[in-house]
């Protein structure tokens, strides 16, 4: 473990990079405790509020990019294949996600965002653009790391920004659920916000798992596999999972970064970073194309990269 600073935001960076923890960052403890009030109030509305954000024709879903923008209620207590690779085994989801676009903000999307809790359109919204500054400039350090231009990652590359509310309800038996299995995240970065632990990542290097236990006011910074394609392999994208509580109910939030999804932005290696003795190890690809892979090919970590190797 190390610890940085650069421009008032401190990295707790763990092994390998693949995850670190960031504080500094912009968002103060007062609104981080209001975000997670108010996540809390939403999962306490009446059934019939809930509902409204629940697709009619399924009572269980797993969870995918809200690609109409619209916020979506994702009740996740049923069996799943692991995605470790193996399908051999099958693990109750024990989770409900409520997701939603925060970026780009346009008037018609914040107005479908719930208007209960009274209060969750401001504080939702303040917390979005304090850690979407955050997460921009953690990708401007991890471009000066590569050594990449400070905005690689701007514009489209960086352009969806997708809110996940995950609540963890009290399990009765942890042993036979998970909150989460181990998995990767598709996109760029998930900064995400814990109160509680219970979330685990593994290290590259022996497959060991450790706990990421919980900072006041610091934001987990997870890797997702697209940046293990910008950095030509240079930077892992982080395994992770997330256990169940016996005690209490556990509430996440999570930022995800993603690049356009418009069928033209294309996801390839940095060329900065080529040359003879770095040759690519990914072709280029449509990012449309690669999140279809990456919804349906559960078999392993990485599958939806696959197509991509070199």
């Amino acid at each position: 473990m190390c610890f940085m600073i650069r421009d008032c935001i401190g990295l707790i960076i763990y092994g390998d990079f693949r995850e670190m923890k960031v504080i500094n960052q912009g968002v103060s403890q007062e609104l981080i405790a209001d975000v997670l009030k108010v996540c809390e109030e939403f999962y306490k509305l009446p059934m019939e509020e809930l509902e409204k954000y629940t697709e009619e024709e399924e009572e269980l879903s797993e969870f995918e990019p809200n690609l109409d923008q619209k916020p979506k209620l994702f009740i996740e207590k049923e069996y799943r294949p692991k995605k470790n690779g193996k399908n051999d085994k099958e693990v109750i989801f024990w989770k409900d996600t409520f997701a939603h676009c925060t970026h780009p903000t346009k008037e018609d999307r914040i107005s479908s965002w719930p208007e209960k809790p009274k209060k969750y359109r401001e504080v939702i919204g303040k917390y979005s653009e304090g850690v979407r500054k955050t997460r921009l400039k953690v990708l401007e350090l991890m471009c000066e790391g590569l050594g990449l231009q400070k905005d690689h990652f701007a514009y489209e590359l960086s352009q969806i920004k997708y809110l996940l509310i995950n609540l963890y309800p009290k399990c009765p038996d942890p042993t036979v659920t998970a909150g989460a299995v181990e998995h990767t995240d598709g996109g760029f970065i998930n900064m995400l916000l814990q109160e509680l632990g219970e979330l685990h990542v593994r290290r590259q290097k022996n497959g060991q798992w450790f706990a990421v236990e919980p900072i006041p006011s610091a934001l987990v910074c997870i890797n997702g596999m697209l940046l293990k394609v910008i950095s030509n392999g240079k930077l892992e994208s982080g395994i992770h999972r997330v256990a169940t509580n016996s005690v209490r109910d556990r509430i996440s939030v999570g930022c995800l970064t993603s690049p356009a999804c418009n069928g033209e932005c294309i996801i390839e290696p940095a060329k900065e970073l080529l040359s003879e003795t770095n040759p690519p190890k990914y072709k280029s690809f449509s990012c449309t194309e690669y999140l279809k892979i990456f919804f349906t090919d559960i078999s392993e970590f990485e599958a939806a990269l696959n197509p991509y190797k070199l």
